[in-house]
């Protein structure tokens, strides 16, 4: 009885902590790109006279690369929850990354709100549970084999500079990655490391649950790492060539090289969720790196400010008109199946 009448309080003390720290990563957020123009050097003035170079047919073709970037992906998802279709995989994109984009700390929301999803459409929780684990890995491996390469090409852009040695500490990781893709993909080394998996785990006394998701993850990984492999590679690509074209559209010349550098930067400040979707922090630490690697002030804000509009902002408005459609139809299907029922 005791704790029935905490309940309330300890709702209550939730929900305050999630309002503040909303209200903090707000604040933290808006600080962060207000001040973007200046952390560089620049103005607000010069950065919007820049970004006024956009013509309404650019902004047509930014939109088909982003969205083309988006589609390719859903081959990955597609590929990581076999009976998912690419329309289905789009929608849990756009729609977890709207939620994620706009909450705190969302990425667990956004799954949260995937879950419910697919186990509408009919999936187990357990199909989910490796599709999950096949996207985070494919999503860090990824992002880690962009920084790898990334900071190969620093030592042919800066000879010389700090980040030549720095380079040096990232240059296995390409390697690991490659190795843990071989392994999930051949059936002799994925036997070996399950042998050394499964002492590890009966050590821990864990057999009851990570023998069976590996064994989904290998499965996943062997039957679709072609499709999964071809969608990451189009769409890592794909958002090269959104970048390229949104610093291009404003007459802002970097080289390819640059541009890459610049994409790894951002893949890496996505991964520290101090804001919602790292917004703020993506956009001023990679305008500093274009920055310190020769950009102009202006142009590069300018630039990375179009560019963060299509990955992160839009992300918001369309996944969230994809989620208001998702839930209608989700209770028009069950108002249906209960008139079915009673007649």
């Amino acid at each position: 009885m005791r704790h029935i009448e905490q309940r309330p309080g300890v709702t209550m003390d939730r929900t305050r902590r999630r309002l503040v720290t909303s209200i903090l990563s707000g604040l933290i957020t808006a600080a962060l790109v207000i001040l973007l123009p200046r952390a560089v050097g620049a103005t607000w003035s010069q950065v919007g006279a820049v970004i006024g170079r956009v013509s309404p047919g650019s902004l047509v073709l930014l939109t088909i690369v982003w969205i083309a970037g988006l589609w390719a992906h859903s081959f990955v998802l597609a590929a990581s929850l076999p009976g998912l279709t690419k329309r289905r995989g789009l929608t849990l994109s756009l729609t977890g990354s709207a939620v994620a984009n706009v909450l705190p700390l969302g990425g667990a929301a956004g799954t949260a709100l995937n879950f419910t999803m697919v186990r509408r459409w009919g999936f187990s929780a357990s199909s989910f549970g490796g599709f999950l684990a096949v996207t985070t890995l494919l999503n860090v491996a990824s992002k880690l084999g962009v920084i790898a390469l990334a900071l190969g090409l620093v030592p042919i852009l800066h000879s010389g500079s700090a980040f030549s040695s720095a380079s040096l500490l990232f240059l296995p990781v390409p390697i690991v990655v490659a190795l843990g893709l071989w392994i999930l993909v051949d059936e002799r080394a994925a036997v070996v490391v399950g042998v050394v998996l499964d002492k590890a785990v009966s050590a821990f006394r864990l057999e009851s649950r990570l023998p069976a998701l590996r064994r989904r993850i290998l499965q996943l990984m062997r039957t679709g790492w072609q499709p999964m492999t071809v969608g990451m590679l189009a769409y890592l690509a794909l958002q090269l060539a959104l970048l390229w074209l949104c610093f291009t559209t404003l007459h802002v010349p970097l080289s390819v090289p640059v541009l890459f550098t610049a994409l790894a930067v951002e893949r890496l400040l996505t991964l520290v969720p101090i804001t919602p979707g790292s917004a703020g922090v993506v956009e001023v630490g990679t305008t500093a790196a274009l920055v310190a690697l020769g950009g102009d002030p202006a142009g590069v804000a300018a630039g990375m400010l179009l560019f963060r509009g299509f990955t992160y902002l839009m992300e918001i408005p369309v996944g969230g008109v994809m989620l208001a459609v998702w839930s209608w139809f989700g209770r028009r299907t069950g108002a249906e199946r209960l008139e079915a029922v009673a007649g």
